[in-house]
């Protein structure tokens, strides 16, 4: 269910590239303890980073904790939202930046989606962390380089990496809080065995809502999901009306997605945030809270839709 959207730095940042690994041992700096000489990191997590470099810094493979947070620890393999900088050490300049777009970005932490010398050098980190990262150019990309970002083999580059939110610690098995009565003419949730499988539509319009809604079924008793935090949960997704789903999540498990991030569709972006772990809304997107006018597998152009949604874990 993430959106069909094209991110053009993302697709730079990550091994996307032809990016090699490095299998060079990254020597990490304590916080109060060593820096990289000749850098100089400014600005607060999440909202912009800005890097002085006194041109040209050491060809070697260092890093150095800027800022220390105090969420939960970025592990291997976990999904993360990041902000990620690239800078070119050697000519002083910056390269590419998830903050020029605006978001961070969504990445698993392992070698198949984000440079070895950055993933070495942020997993064990809590989330707010502020880790900065030299290594020479042909150590990360190989001899040909990243001419596409101004980063030629002979030269050192600098990384920035902010970890935003971490998925998930605590995930529970499904809703838990107090149940809601819904309106009398919204569809009924059926469940199996704690797991939705299908919508009643006897009871619901045949014209489908124009405005996007939410509707309470559980009110959670956990942590409140925030905007630009990862966000476990389980969805069932139907068309209006349909009695067949799209997609959904309970024949599997559940996967956290960052919200409010531009990841996901516009409903879910909107509504998740501000949701207690415990929850179970029924969302109805109208078609410019969803796909609007772009047809998707089994979705036709212009659809309302209407979800299950149930969080069931929250970055805390």
């Amino acid at each position: 269910m993430r959106r069909l959207i094209a991110l053009s730095v993302a697709s730079l940042l990550l091994l996307g590239t032809a990016a090699c690994g490095n299998d060079s041992d990254v020597s990490t700096s304590e916080a109060d303890g060593g820096s990289i000489p000749g850098l100089t990191v400014k600005g607060e997590v999440g909202d912009g980073v800005d890097v002085t470099m006194d041109a040209p810094l050491k060809k070697t493979t260092d890093s150095q904790v800027i800022t220390e947070g105090d969420g939960n620890t970025l592990a291997t393999s976990d999904y993360f939202l990041l902000h990620l900088y690239i800078g070119n050490a050697t000519s002083g300049k910056d390269a590419i930046s998830t903050y020029d777009q605006g978001n961070p970005i969504q990445v698993q932490a392992s070698e198949n989606q984000l440079f070895k010398v950055v993933l070495d050098a942020i997993v064990g980190q809590p989330r707010g962390s502020r880790v900065a990262v030299t290594a020479p150019v042909k150590e990360v990309w190989g001899a040909q380089g990243a001419p596409q970002l101004g980063l030629k083999a002979s030269d050192e580059a600098v990384f920035v990496a902010d970890i935003i939110s971490v998925q998930p610690k605590e995930v529970i098995d499904g809703p838990s809080g107090e149940e809601v009565d819904p309106p009398s003419d919204a569809p009924t949730v059926e469940e199996k065995d704690g797991k939705v499988t299908g919508l009643d539509w006897s009871s619901a319009p045949k014209k489908a809502p124009k405005d996007l809604t939410v509707i309470p079924l559980v009110e959670g008793d956990g942590p409140v999901a925030e905007a630009e935090s990862m966000v476990t949960f389980n969805y069932y997704g139907a068309v209006w009306g349909e009695d067949k789903p799209f997609d959904e999540s309970y024949s599997r498990e559940p996967r956290p997605f960052g919200v409010g991030v531009g990841g996901l569709i516009p409903a879910w972006d909107k509504k998740i945030p501000d949701l207690k772990r415990g929850s179970r809304v029924l969302i109805i997107a109208p078609a410019d809270e969803a796909y609007g006018d772009r047809e998707q597998p089994n979705i036709p152009a212009n659809s309302t839709l209407a979800f299950v949604v149930d969080v069931l874990g929250v970055d805390e």
